[in-house]
């Protein structure tokens, strides 16, 4: 068997597959964004994300936005009345591409290139908000030092805010599955190793392209990733299950209505619990 990368190497392959795919996704969507976002105060934001967004408030909190891809949430949340507004995301051409759409629509937002694990320290206890959203905990290889780094950036008393694809999803087909599988599990929910797959990134065009490059998707379960809040001390104040699909790749499982969850969202909070310095999972001083 293979012995597993460095985190560096598998955060470095899935950038230079996303600096491959970008181009085919804003030949699909990036001037329909373009256009939205010329529209003052356009969000595009789900329904339920909003109303939890509401609910805990956004105006004036310094925001920031942990692989932002295109940046068009980082954008919603400043035309909500956000304060500073700062994305991360390791595609250059992603981080190109939101950031030009932010100067285009006078949108007062920076984006930042940068691996999430090696945000400079110069972004730490700086803001009120963490905003995570579909398809950022599946690149990651390891979720305790993430929600480390997601505690040093978040101010006392500051929030995490995850909208994601639920861990339950991830043993479903695909709506481009070769075969029509209905809903039949097709993977387990129990894995250590992170698929490896070539060329299979455009979710948006729904375009399949030939490429060396492979990109690595980590399957994380629901108490791998509330056990990496807890081990970082971030209280879990809020969760939520939707049938919802917010993944753009299981459309065809949620026109089943069939009770299974999609996607979920959850709130966190860093309190004065929180140790400065302290490892992952470390218990406090």
């Amino acid at each position: 068997m293979k012995s597993p990368l460095a985190l560096k190497e598998y955060t470095e392959a899935n950038r230079d597959a996303w600096n491959e795919v970008m181009p085919r996704h804003q030949q699909a969507a990036k001037e329909k964004w373009d256009a939205a976002f010329s529209q003052p105060g356009f969000v595009a934001l789900r329904d339920e994300e909003l109303a939890l967004l509401k609910n805990i408030g956004v105006a004036g909190k310094a925001v920031a936005h942990l692989c932002c891809n295109n940046g068009i949430e980082l954008l919603s949340l400043k035309n909500l009345g956000a304060g500073e507004c700062v994305g991360f995301d390791i595609s250059d051409l992603a981080i190109q591409e939101a950031q030009e759409r932010a100067n285009r629509c006078h949108i007062d937002c920076r984006y930042v290139r940068s691996d999430v694990y090696e945000i400079g320290p110069e972004y730490e206890h700086r803001f009120d908000l963490v905003y995570l959203t579909a398809g950022t905990l599946g690149w990651l290889p390891d979720l305790p030092l993430f929600f480390a780094k997601v505690a040093a950036l978040l101010r006392e008393n500051g929030q995490v805010f995850i909208y994601e694809m639920h861990p339950f999803s991830e043993m479903l087909p695909f709506d481009d599955a070769e075969e029509d599988v209905g809903l039949r599990i097709v993977a387990p929910y129990f894995t250590t190793e992170p698929d490896v797959e070539y060329g299979d990134l455009d979710y948006v065009g729904k375009t399949a392209y030939p490429s060396t490059k492979p990109l690595y998707w980590f399957v994380h379960t629901l108490s791998d990733i509330l056990m990496a809040l807890i081990e970082n001390r971030l209280s879990i104040e809020h969760v939520s299950e939707y049938e919802t699909d917010i993944s753009s790749v299981h459309r065809r499982i949620e026109q089943f209505r069939a009770g299974i969850p999609l996607s979920f969202a959850l709130v966190g909070r860093k309190g004065p619990a929180w140790v400065e310095g302290r490892a992952p999972g470390e218990p406090p001083c």
